[in-house]
């Protein structure tokens, strides 16, 4: 059963999360206010200039409110806007920098692996044919999928959104963030990233690393399409389906490709995908 405080949050979250710091998203100074519980860390902060190493701790979620943060892990850049986040697990490292004349704003929530573990193993999926131990190996492995989302295409990120609001325009004290919190974010991790994995699975004979560049490719192919139709034709958007407004592509021919390979994407044609791939012009998206 239940707990109260847990079923309080999940029927609630959108009202019941919220941190009272005297400077949170301190307009004026430098502001990093840490909240740790267990092996897990709540961290708002509020900054102008910011350079430091960065490693992910567990699974990392990097949401900015207001402004750019830029990451550069395992090689690799990172430009967060506003209203973005990356999501990474323990095998990322690098560093951070923030440079602007305004305070950067930003959430960061740091997961420990074994939380994901027993929620994987609490947490009973039909959609999925994949086993737990398969579940489990991907999320903590290299083949894990680094990315970018936007807080309005995804389970995790509305509640970012929601978290953020509630920063904003309400108190509450920081003993009531408790492990619940972290359980309840390690949930939508699992239920944005379940599909991703079987989606990947379902690539043939690429490299994992060129599986997820195609992955992120056809994402944005179809963060471009909800806004097209989102603009010409309405009608033909599910009403619960959210709209990217950050993807815009300069001509038709990336549009016309981005369409066909999220075309391909919904019929699960993955081989077709990846003979798109090396065979058009999705690779400049």
């Amino acid at each position: 059963m239940k707990s109260k405080n847990r079923f309080f949050f999940e029927e609630n979250y959108e009202k019941a999360i919220c941190y009272l710091m005297i400077h949170l998203f301190n307009e004026h100074s430098n502001t990093l206010d840490v909240i740790r519980i267990n092996q897990h860390s709540l961290i708002f902060s509020s900054l102008k200039e910011y350079h430091q190493p960065a490693k992910s701790e567990g699974f990392a979620i990097k949401y900015v409110v207001e402004g750019v943060e830029r990451y550069k892990l395992n090689g690799k850049n990172y430009p967060i806007t506003t209203g973005k986040y990356l999501l990474t697990n323990d095998t990322y490292e690098g560093n951070v920098e923030i440079e602007s004349n305004r305070n950067v704003k930003g959430i960061c929530i740091n997961i420990n692996p074994q939380l994901i573990t027993e929620v994987l193993a609490s947490t009973k999926r039909a959609d999925t044919a994949f086993t737990d131990n398969e579940l489990g190996k991907y999320f903590t492995s290299v083949h894990f999928l680094d990315n970018q989302y936007t807080d309005t295409q995804t389970h995790l990120g509305v509640l970012l959104r929601n978290l953020t609001n509630q920063v904003y325009n309400n108190e509450i004290s920081k003993e009531e963030i408790s492990t619940e919190f972290f359980y309840t974010i390690a949930e939508k991790i699992i239920q944005d990233q379940a599909p991703v994995f079987k989606q990947l699975h379902a690539i043939p004979g690429l490299k994992p690393a060129t599986k997820k560049d195609l992955y992120r490719r056809l994402q944005r192919g179809k963060e471009f399409i909800d806004i097209f139709l989102q603009a010409h034709y309405p009608s033909m958007l599910l009403p619960e389906k959210p709209i990217c407004q950050s993807i815009i592509f300069s001509d038709f021919l990336n549009w016309y490709s981005a369409f066909l390979l999220t075309s391909i994407l919904f019929r699960n044609d993955w081989n077709m995908a990846g003979i798109f791939y090396y065979k058009t012009d999705i690779r400049s998206l």
